[in-house]
């Protein structure tokens, strides 16, 4: 089982406590599809290489003609699972949201959804709205303000899919992005954060990290790094073959 799932999961499933008696059923089995696991195992070990080596190249990816090279020498904050606050005046009476992955790095939020199963689902499931909507208005809610005029906020989907989902694509659209948010605060422009989310919704695919990997001279890293790398791409190799 991986570290940060042990550590950093709060909803859902929670692993048997070490005393657990044998007859009691243990409430945590993860099997080799679930994304949860995969997703701790790549990004719990991607988080110790230098930006340069994965993060800088998979936003770039994703993002085709935009530069993050500026990002090399920050500071950047990896959360597992992390809380956002619906909109308390949100008429939808959401809750709280759950993001797989938040990256902080200075002015940028990147906030990445994870799936491994096939077809993406990310229906309503007793709600009013999709799982995406619920989280652009979540994210603006917690991470845009009146002092937001340099803050960009990425949201990426990650898929075992050959095409981008297209539930991801509808969200390109400006006015379908403002039409999810909850518009509660006078001091926002929503209409320009609509604009900016729009056009920083990404999808990319597991595959595409391991080419990442698979594309790094492993005489440019430290002999960790150069550890951590193959580890990745064979355990990456793995999954794929397992399906």
């Amino acid at each position: 089982m991986s570290i940060e799932y042990e550590l950093f999961k709060h909803i859902g499933k929670k692993p048997c406590s070490p005393n657990s008696p044998r007859a009691v059923r243990c409430p945590l089995v993860i099997n080799e599809t679930s994304e949860d696991l995969l997703m701790c195992n790549i990004f719990g070990r991607l988080k110790y290489l230098n930006p340069r080596t994965w993060l800088i190249p998979f936003l770039e990816t994703i993002f085709k003609g935009k530069s993050f090279s500026s990002i090399a020498a920050s500071n950047i904050k990896i959360e597992f699972w992390q809380k956002l606050p619906a909109p308390p005046t949100t008429s939808h009476r959401e809750g709280i949201e759950e993001i797989d992955i938040v990256i902080r790095i200075r002015h940028l939020i990147i906030l990445i959804e994870c799936k491994f199963k096939g077809a993406v689902h990310m229906g309503h499931s007793g709600r009013d709205r999709d799982q995406l909507a619920r989280y652009i208005d979540a994210a603006t809610f917690n991470y845009w303000s009146d002092s937001s005029a340099k803050r960009e906020i990425y949201l990426i989907l990650l898929t075992d899919t050959e095409a981008e989902p297209e539930i991801l694509s509808r969200y390109r659209n400006p006015e379908t992005v403002l039409a999810c948010l909850t518009q509660d605060r006078p001091f926002v422009d929503y209409e320009q954060a609509s604009q900016r989310l729009a056009r920083n919704i990404g999808w990319v695919t597991w595959r595409d990290i391991l080419a990442i990997l698979e594309l790094k001279n492993l005489k440019e890293v430290s002999p960790v790094e150069a550890m951590i790398i193959k580890d990745l791409i064979q355990y990456l190799k793995y999954k794929f073959d397992r399906r």
